[in-house]
């Protein structure tokens, strides 16, 4: 059994963690529901509270801020999750995948255990898409 990478149908505007905290966004556009990123996974709020409802192991919630530098706007929209659950690509196979879990590989890609992708998938998060263990990779039809 693998875990299923998980990836957003929606645009992901790409973000800087600054020393203060905050993330800045580093191109103009629609900010999405989902963005991972290198050391961070920022989500919409009602998916934080989902995965919180549900248990999901070895996760910590913060709140976020988004700071759009050229309008000087933040927006407290989302909170940041935190996976405590790392691997890297050689142990995809080694995982104890029981239950809900959220993994991370590399600090950078982000991963569900097969419970947790189905409750996910039975929920009202459809811009969210899932490929088992690394085929998203090679295969980027989200």
């Amino acid at each position: 059994m693998l875990p299923y990478l998980i990836e957003s149908r929606l645009p992901v505007v790409r973000l800087f963690e600054l020393d203060d905290g905050r993330f800045q966004l580093l191109e103009p556009g629609s900010i999405g529901p989902f963005l991972p990123g290198r050391g961070y996974l920022l989500v919409e709020r009602d998916l934080a509270e989902f995965l919180n409802e549900n248990d999901v192991e070895r996760i910590v919630l913060e709140d976020a801020v988004l700071f759009d530098r050229p309008s000087g706007q933040e927006f407290r929209t989302h909170v940041r999750v935190q996976a405590r659950q790392y691997f890297t690509s050689e142990q995809i196979n080694d995982l104890d995948l029981s239950g809900l879990r959220l993994l991370t590989m590399n600090d950078e890609y982000y991963f569900a255990s097969p419970e947790l992708k189905e409750r996910l998938e039975q929920s009202r998060f459809d811009y969210l898409c899932f490929s088992q263990g690394l085929e998203g990779f090679a295969n980027t039809s989200c």
